[in-house]
């Protein structure tokens, strides 16, 4: 019977021991934490072993809702002192001091939308190699959105398809977006064709008309509160078309000039039609241009001769 209660006693302490120098048990009483922009937020972290003097704490953070980013150390504990390398340091301190009782919580002040992320307790104790030695908190700081810009994507002339855009640079959750037009119903109820996206933004208005042309407003909200911004729609004819009508009806006014002066003067010259001038008429007897002059001179010069011998034959009474 002694032996046995020995064996039990020794049994009992050697399971103990061994359990001192093998195993560790990291948790969270709380994976996931949710805060509002501007309180404090607590990041539960508790560990079970048996604290030797290689005792370490590390808090790595990964900012953002993807978890495959990089991991930044924010907090680090040995030997008695911490240490805070991070963006977060003037705001995050742990809540027990010397963090060696099985307690490695952090307290993060004031928080921002930017702490929004994932958090990692580790603690790192040899000789304990066993065991779970890392815990896992999802920290969500809500956040109201943000004034959203409203734009338009595409050209609004009338036939086009055009996209409007409504977007919160910041907001968590994630807003939710309403379009509506001012002074109107909402555009749900439009009868024209509207298609809309209320997680994207998104408004898109199909075949264009001028009946499209107003002012549209965008509601982004979430838990924290909402926003709003509006935008003009003004739908108009294509420029390029305008350009081409308007070369297409130059031409024909211009065809049409021409057309008329032409007809105007066939009819002139229908009325008035041209006489040849008859001395430019050419005759058997005619003579010559140039010769005119000339022929003036032969006339005289033959009536001078003719003179003369009639003279000639009167004084010497020669009789033809």
């Amino acid at each position: 019977m002694l032996w046995k209660l020995i064996r039990i006693f020794l049994s009992v302490l050697f399971t103990s021991y061994f359990d001192a120098v093998q195993t560790i048990s990291v948790t969270t009483r709380q994976p996931t934490v949710v805060v509002n922009v501007g309180q404090n937020a607590t990041l539960y972290c508790s560990y079970r072993t048996y604290v030797g003097s290689m005792f370490s704490l590390e808090w790595r953070f990964t900012a953002g809702p993807t978890a495959n980013a990089k991991a930044e150390k924010i907090l680090y504990y040995i030997d008695g002192s911490s240490y805070k390398p991070g963006p977060q340091a003037n705001r995050i301190h742990l809540i027990d001091p010397h963090p060696t009782n099985g307690d490695a919580s952090i307290e993060i002040e004031s928080t921002k939308a930017s702490d929004t992320g994932r958090y990692s307790c580790d603690i790192n104790n040899p000789p304990d190699f066993t065991g779970p030695s890392e815990a896992f908190i999802n920290l969500i700081v809500q956040v109201p959105p943000s004034t959203p810009e409203c734009k338009v994507i595409g050209k609004p002339y009338i036939g086009n398809n055009v996209t409007l855009l409504c977007n919160s640079k910041v907001g968590w959750p994630a807003p939710q977006y309403i379009w509506s037009e001012v002074n109107s119903d909402t555009v749900t109820s439009s009868p024209r064709p509207m298609v809309k996206d209320s997680k994207k933004g998104t408004l898109f208005l199909r075949n264009l008309t001028m009946a499209y042309t107003g002012t549209y407003r965008c509601l982004a909200s979430n838990v924290l509160g909402e926003q709003s911004c509006q935008l003009v729609l003004t739908v108009t004819v294509n420029n390029e078309a305008g350009v081409i009508v308007g070369a297409v009806f130059g031409t024909l006014v211009g065809l049409i000039l021409i057309a008329a002066v032409t007809y105007h003067l066939l009819r002139h010259k229908q009325k008035n039609p041209k006489v040849p001038p008859l001395g430019n008429e050419l005759r058997e007897d005619a003579l010559a241009p140039g010769k005119e002059a000339n022929s003036h001179l032969l006339a005289s010069s033959a009536r001078s001769q003719e003179a003369n011998s009639n003279s000639m034959n009167s004084k010497y009474n020669i009789v033809v």
